[in-house]
């Protein structure tokens, strides 16, 4: 890519810190030659106050970068398959998903050991403490923000949270509530007085467990072993092992005045099953019938 070190107001012979941005080759060019580029070019608008803000908030950026527990992180996206990685793409990002800086490797510049080794370095040298987050799924070919149409990638602000933030480890609570009288449980995780996921868990029709949280919206069919609040359970204890809170808090009875449990009891409603509702209403229906 490159870089180009650009006086904020114009002048080469102020060459102060405060006065010096650094600029991707394209976008110094950008600013100097707008009538050389077609419109669609993608183009900052760099007059001097967005040229200072940027350079503020990317000196900070870098300050956060070389502490010893930095609240950023370096997303990695593979473009392409499995098989074959077209690109990588490097997002540096704040916790809240705000992006600082942006860097795609391709594989037309060497092998993917090569462009992996290239991205590992490339952060080390922002800053060595900065933990990796790669997104697990390659992004089709199309989606490449150099070759098509795509945007950048970024970890949610939770998850970078819960890699980044050095108190997780001892600070993070996670809350569930147990309805007492019906198929359902909710949870949150918070760290301090912020809370940073919630969810809910249901049984739906006697046929799916439903999964809700932020983003996410998934029916999981049951199946017909074990038994219903097992399979539930093992829900909640996956996401308690992915998330890793060093508080669990679990509570039923009144909403507003649960009362504390040690281990995850769900109650019988839990086991309404679709297929035992189903014979119900046939034999219901048979006993009605003239015939």
């Amino acid at each position: 890519m490159g870089l180009n070190l650009h006086h904020i107001d114009g002048d080469p012979s102020n060459t102060v810190d405060a006065n010096m941005a650094v600029l991707c080759v394209e976008h110094h060019d950008l600013h100097h030659r707008p009538s050389k580029y077609t419109p669609v070019s993608k183009h900052l608008e760099l007059d001097s106050a967005k040229l200072l803000s940027s350079k503020a908030s990317w000196e900070a950026f870098i300050c956060e970068a070389r502490k010893p527990a930095p609240e950023i992180l370096a997303t990695i996206t593979g473009y392409g398959t499995f098989e074959l990685i077209h690109s990588i793409e490097l997002v540096m990002q704040w916790n809240d998903e705000r992006i600082e800086f942006v860097r795609a490797f391709h594989l037309r510049d060497g092998t993917l050991d090569q462009l992996t080794d290239e991205v590992i370095n490339e952060v080390s040298q922002i800053g060595k403490n900065i933990k990796l987050a790669l997104i697990d799924e390659p992004q089709p070919v199309e989606h490449c923000p150099c070759c098509g149409r795509g945007s950048s990638l970024t970890i949610k602000s939770a998850v970078a949270s819960r890699l980044t933030n050095p108190d997780w480890k001892t600070k993070s609570i996670c809350s569930i509530y147990i309805n007492p009288n019906r198929a359902s449980l909710a949870f949150d995780f918070s760290l301090g007085d912020v809370t940073l996921f919630t969810g809910s868990l249901h049984l739906c029709n006697g046929q799916y467990l439903h999964y809700k949280s932020d983003g996410i919206d998934d029916p999981i069919e049951l199946k017909p072993r074990p038994s219903v609040r097992t399979q539930a359970a093992r829900i909640v204890d996956s996401l308690l092992n992915e998330w890793k809170p060093a508080h669990v808090f679990m509570g039923t009875g009144e909403i507003d005045t649960p009362t504390l449990i040690q281990t995850l009891q769900l109650p019988a409603v839990w086991e309404q099953r679709a297929t035992n509702t189903s014979h119900r209403r046939k034999s219901h229906t048979k006993a009605k019938s003239p015939h």
